[in-house]
């Protein structure tokens, strides 16, 4: 593959995934494709998707194909993982080296590197600004095919030590209430009891979680129990 094929190529995934971003927002229209995308010609893009067929002109919208959505969530999905292994993972606190890292991720990443990010990840359902991330093949057998590196807390057995490695919460006020207490990512805890209510030893510390809590706190096991 030439420089030149190679571009041409990713401004195709770029726009696709432009696309899908603007498809979240409700946004179909023509305009808003071509305005706010960030490529040089997007005009010119445009018209090599819908020459292959991944667009649709509908009047002034623009509308994915099936075969336009599947590429354009397989890049939405490398991306996106990216984004949760390089701030959650590996800690990268500058938003823009952690979006520039990602986009240059989400075109060398193969099918199968893509899957061993996301089980080592623990599949997770949204990126660190709260966006969905397509499931692939991974999410949808890891229940009982898959041993994820990362898992939800309270899948540990009990005596376990592992470190926190990202929180999900679903509610927003969460977060604070578990920094408060400690429970933060790098920290290193152990599974002293898993029901009715989760105990964890944090240092010198014990504390109780309710299980729903402890669910949404993915860890990387350190010991065996």
């Amino acid at each position: 593959m030439t420089h030149y094929s190679g571009l041409a190529e990713q401004e195709v995934e770029e726009l696709l995934e432009e696309l899908w971003t603007l498809d979240e927002q409700a946004r179909h229209g023509r305009r808003d494709a071509v305005e706010g995308s960030k490529l040089p010609d997007p005009a010119t893009v445009l018209d090599r998707l819908i020459a292959r067929g991944y667009v649709r002109i509908e009047g002034d919208q623009i509308r994915m194909t099936d075969a336009g959505r599947t590429l354009a969530a397989r890049q939405i999905r490398r991306h996106r993982l990216a984004e949760f292994l390089l701030a959650h993972v590996l800690a990268v606190r500058d938003e823009t080296q952690i979006n520039r890292t990602a986009c240059v991720m989400e075109h060398v990443l193969s099918p199968e590197v893509t899957d061993s990010v996301c089980s080592f990840l623990g599949h997770p359902s949204h990126c660190p600004h709260g966006k969905p991330i397509p499931s692939g093949p991974c999410c949808r057998t890891f229940s009982t095919t898959i041993a994820p590196l990362v898992q939800p807390l309270d899948r540990l057995p009990v005596g376990t030590a592992a470190r926190i490695v990202y929180i999900v919460p679903r509610d927003a006020e969460l977060l604070t209430r578990l920094s408060s207490l400690g429970v933060l990512p790098s920290v290193t805890v152990r599974l002293q009891q898993a029901r009715p209510a989760t105990v964890l030893l944090i240092g010198e510390t014990t504390l109780a979680l309710d299980p729903a809590i402890a669910s949404q706190i993915y860890v990387k096991r350190l010991t065996a129990p």
